[in-house]
């Protein structure tokens, strides 16, 4: 308990002097106010009590609309610390109204620390557009963008619980309890945790101190630097050039001296994620340890920051009448650069490359000097160093990768109704298969007895094995990320492989008047007591074997403005059926990845709106389509067209809703692009659309 309250009091302090050094300095008002709600949560916490302290901030905030934002950040740092997991849901729902209702000034500094606290996450970018927003007092677009930017995390945006900021305060709580060498970030530890809260744990770690063992020194330096190979000379079968003479015995020891003069047995500990490079396969390293510039252990950008900086010059070798090195451009750094690599050489092919290309540099020289090369090579290796670490993202999850992944696609057409307002069409594909053969085939339950080839050939495989079931969500959100709109169904799913149809699809219809923020989501679930449990431990429902989200913004809504001609989005499908179900929006399979099969005919859904009414009180327009093939370099062939048709209509009402097939079935597989023009006969207006869509064979 002590040592609990202790950390939490030095994390406290930490954050309170990150606020002063802002430039916030104010007047705690909590000493005249010791019954406040955060102060008697503090207390309890302190005498032990923690479930009262957790109930008595729940109750503050259920029953206040403004609150202290303090205690919403305080609730999920002891909920993650302690591993309460049935809070969770009530920790998330806590953290965000802490950052949207907190009133008063120590509301504005709990925010401000969390901005702090943050930074080890969010790029460079919104962490400076946070801080401006902070400086300006502009609290509602800086704490609606904070919040934006966790749902925008979240993996199951259909929840409640937002797992991706439970694991980023997990990761906080074990940082604050491992990286404890110094305290010089916000979380209270050293600059290792900076890097855990980003990824987590790192894949190898190596860690201890660069030694000089006494009685390989002299040896190391003769092989390495006095008897070093000069090209330009032939050599004797001793190695050594006729015109190098052998370094004088009294030269050999004041070398040594120079560098144990510099050397300051730094302790280091490397860092190595393999698999965390977007566009590359190398690994990306972070190097901590004793920096030889302010003698503390942080995160360094090269082996070269444990070397001290006077050591990067030959004044040294001047002062102890040594000219060769001098004349050599040999440096005190030269020489602990080459000892130190060699090292570290067996850590990590990273630093033997580097301990090989500064031998050749040395080697390539000659006798000539070169003054800058131990500098040079410093700044090399710094920029090798930051060219790995700019591959990697700005933070990944590790617990998304211990559920499977489904796949989710979302596709979205814009129409106006017949009263001119604005909707929007989704559909959700998504793809089941392998997760649900994943849990199937650890599963032992009585669903055992039924045969893969069954499934396979099952419509549902929910009639099959009805514990399990597939969720599809979509969540609409306003400017302050509150969701305003939310549709769930549980849409049947088969295994069958077939790249025209989605293994489940669900589409949803709703108003669109902006450009909404919105996420869709796909969760599989299983929720039979006696299969086996997940394989890993996380913080999603037991009952979860798969899922995938993704966030997306909404495109513009469609013109209603009723004088101006407007043509909806372009539906592609394939078979045209006579249908008399009333919830089928399309009388064909929608395409929405826009793939055709082969001698399909081609099937177009087309909405035209505020068409001219001419005096007769009909109108007339004109529609051109065309079908253009597109090379292998993705160009459009337009003196190629493998179809054009122009239809000339006449209609009682201002609008076309209509589905046409056109005829494809000779088209050789491959990609083309339709292009769709309609002319307005009464106004001369024009709409146009295109898309492309591929045959595949």
């Amino acid at each position: 308990m002590h040592k609990a309250f202790y950390m939490n009091f030095q994390y406290t302090m930490t954050s309170l002097l990150v606020a002063l050094m802002a430039g916030i300095f104010f007047v705690d008002e909590s000493p005249a106010q010791p019954s406040s709600p955060y102060h008697q949560g503090l207390e309890q916490l302190y005498r032990g009590q923690v479930e009262e302290a957790l109930d008595t901030w729940e109750t503050n905030y259920s029953e206040e609309s403004r609150v202290d934002a303090r205690i919403g950040f305080e609730y999920i740092r002891i909920i993650t610390e302690r591993e309460f997991n049935d809070r969770f849901e009530t920790a998330t729902e806590m953290y965000y109204k802490a950052l949207m209702n907190g009133s008063g000034t120590n509301s504005r500094i709990a925010v401000r620390q969390e901005i702090e606290r943050l930074k080890a996450i969010v790029g460079d970018g919104i962490y400076r557009q946070w801080t401006e927003w902070w400086e300006q007092e502009n609290s509602r677009q800086l704490r609606s963008d904070i919040r934006g930017f966790w749902i925008q995390l979240d993996p199951t945006p259909a929840r409640t619980v937002n797992e991706r900021l439970i694991e980023h305060w997990q990761r906080i709580a074990v940082a604050r309890e491992r990286f404890t060498k110094n305290s010089s970030t916000i979380f209270g530890t050293d600059e290792r945790a900076m890097i855990f809260v980003r990824y987590g744990e790192p894949d190898r770690v190596q860690n201890g101190l660069i030694t000089l063992q006494e009685l390989d020194v002299k040896p190391w330096l003769q092989r390495q630097i006095i008897r070093r190979d000069n090209r330009r000379s032939d050599h004797t079968e001793t190695g050594r050039s006729e015109n190098e003479p052998e370094m004088p015995q009294i030269q050999e020891e004041s070398l040594e001296f120079v560098i144990y003069d510099y050397h300051r047995y730094p302790e280091f500990e490397v860092w190595f994620y393999d698999e965390i490079a977007v566009e590359s396969n190398e690994p990306v390293p972070f190097l901590f340890g004793t920096n030889a510039r302010t003698d503390q252990f942080e995160l360094v950008s090269s082996v070269e920051d444990f070397i001290p900086e006077t050591a990067f010059n030959t004044s040294v070798f001047e002062d102890r009448d040594m000219a060769t090195f001098t004349r050599a451009g040999i440096t005190p750094a030269i020489i602990l650069q080459m000892l130190y690599y060699e090292q570290l050489s067996s850590v990590d092919s990273f630093f033997e490359e580097r301990l090989n290309s500064l031998r050749d540099d040395i080697l390539e020289q000659g006798r000539e000097a070169f003054s800058g090369l131990d500098l040079q090579f410093r700044d090399e290796s710094a920029s090798l160093v930051r060219q790995r670490v700019s591959a990697a993202p700005r933070q990944i999850s590790t617990i998304e990768s211990h559920v499977p992944a489904i796949p989710l696609d979302v596709y979205q057409y814009r129409f106006l109704d017949e009263e001119q307002n604005p909707y929007i069409v989704t559909f959700l594909e998504s793809n089941p298969r392998e997760a649900f053969m994943i849990d199937f085939t650890r599963s032992e339950s009585p669903g055992r007895d039924i045969s893969t080839e069954e499934l396979r050939n099952a419509g549902n495989v929910s009639s099959l094995l009805p514990d399990y079931s597939l969720l599809h969500s979509l969540q609409k959100y306003d400017d302050s990320w509150d969701v305003i709109d939310r549709s769930t169904e549980d849409p049947s799913f088969t295994l069958e492989r077939n790249p025209f149809r989605p293994g489940a699809l669900t589409v949803f219809r709703s108003a669109h008047n902006s450009r909404a923020q919105q996420s869709a989501s796909v969760e599989l679930e299983n929720m039979n007591e006696d299969s086996a449990p997940p394989a890993w431990e996380t913080p999603y429902p037991k009952s979860t074997r798969g899922l995938g989200s993704t966030h997306f913004r909404q495109p513009a809504p469609l013109n209603a403005d009723p004088d101006s001609l407007q043509m909806a989005d372009l539906v592609l499908g394939y078979g045209i059926e006579e249908t008399d179900d009333e919830g089928q929006l399309f009388p064909f399979n929608v395409a929405n990845n826009q793939t055709i099969p082969w001698q399909e005919t081609l099937a177009l859904h087309i909405e035209v709106y505020n068409l001219g009414i001419q005096d007769n009180g009909f109108s007339r327009f004109e529609l051109t389509y065309r079908i253009l093939p597109i090379d292998e370099r993705g160009r459009v062939l337009t003196d190629q067209s493998e179809f054009v048709l122009t239809l000339n209509f006449t209609s009682e009402t201002n609008r076309l809703v209509e589905d046409l097939e056109i005829e494809t079935a000779d088209l050789r597989p491959g990609l083309y692009e339709l292009r769709v023009s309609v002319t307005d006969i009464q106004t001369g207006q024009t709409q146009n659309r295109n898309t492309r869509f591929e045959v595949l064979d």
